[in-house]
């Protein structure tokens, strides 16, 4: 397996935001907290030239495995708007030698429970654009795609995670599985990801704090409040099993990405690295 972490382990959700680590720091504690790859986080947040990048991050003995966009998929006509931004995703990471574009949807729906399921049209035009997406990246560019299913988007709970993967060509679009956003909704992530390992060729591990969830669920919390309370919490200290985890993937003989996140945004400059330093010592006992 391969270890890589991302900005969004760092508080980092945006290009620039004043709450934010500063990218030079970001690249220097993630060197320093011992992992040798990043996803390069919201566009813009790490240079975009790929002379800057490259000699910033070989001065850190650091590489790039891929990058994440969000986007508004289900209106017919996203694919316009898409296209530029994964063209510039897909050139950096060309001249990276980085492989994965990690696609996530922009709908903002209220939490299972209430009526929150994309419309019909609206579920049929993301599912055209995803596959139009994944088709661009690979055929314009031999890059692989991946895509995301998050909290409070249209891809959320694990029926519709699982009505995706049915929906979509298993040979364009594999699933990056975030173990802390599945759990998050009530599924057994352990369990979904045996199931359907053979869909997933990319992986981010992320935990939850079964007892802030619960205090979540239980008052109707936001999840960007719930993400603010530290519902998502370090590797070791929740709900998911990453011993069982590694176990299986060890097993498959598994070669790909693990990347290492936990979800923070705001949070002090000061918070990020002692948690990252603790997340690779629990993935130094996993033997990762």
């Amino acid at each position: 397996m391969k270890l890589a972490t991302a900005p969004d382990a760092w508080g980092v959700w945006y290009a620039e935001d004043p709450r934010q680590t500063p990218w030079e720091r970001y690249l220097d504690e993630v060197r320093d907290a011992g992992f040798t790859a990043t996803e390069t986080g919201p566009w813009g947040y790490l240079p975009t030239d790929p002379a800057r990048l490259s000699d910033a991050l070989c001065a850190r003995s650091l590489s790039v495995c891929g990058s994440a966009l969000v986007h508004l998929l289900a209106p017919q006509d996203a694919m316009q708007s898409l296209r530029p931004r994964l063209e510039q995703t897909c050139g950096l990471l060309k001249a990276m030698g980085a492989e994965w574009v990690v696609l996530m949807d922009d709908s903002d729906l209220p939490p299972p429970g209430q009526e929150r399921a994309l419309t019909p049209d609206a579920w049929k035009g993301m599912i055209a654009n995803v596959i139009e997406a994944a088709r661009y990246v690979s055929g314009e560019y031999g890059l692989s795609f991946v895509f995301h299913p998050h909290v409070g988007s249209g891809v959320e709970t694990e029926a519709e995670v699982v009505r995706l993967l049915e929906e979509t060509p298993a040979d364009l679009v594999g699933l990056c599985f975030d173990f802390g956003h599945h759990a998050y909704t009530g599924a057994d992530a352990v369990s979904f990801m045996k199931r359907y390992a053979d869909r997933i060729p990319y992986y981010h591990f992320k935990n939850v704090d079964p007892v802030l969830l619960e205090k979540i669920k239980r008052e109707d919390i936001d999840f960007i409040t719930g993400f603010q309370s530290g519902v998502m919490c370090e590797l070791d200290k929740g709900m998911v099993d990453f011993r069982a985890v590694v176990d299986f993937l060890n097993a498959r003989d598994y070669q790909g990405y693990v990347v290492y996140e936990q979800d923070m945004y705001p949070c002090p400059p000061d918070k990020p690295f002692p948690i990252a330093v603790r997340n690779r010592n629990a993935l130094k006992a996993l033997g990762l």
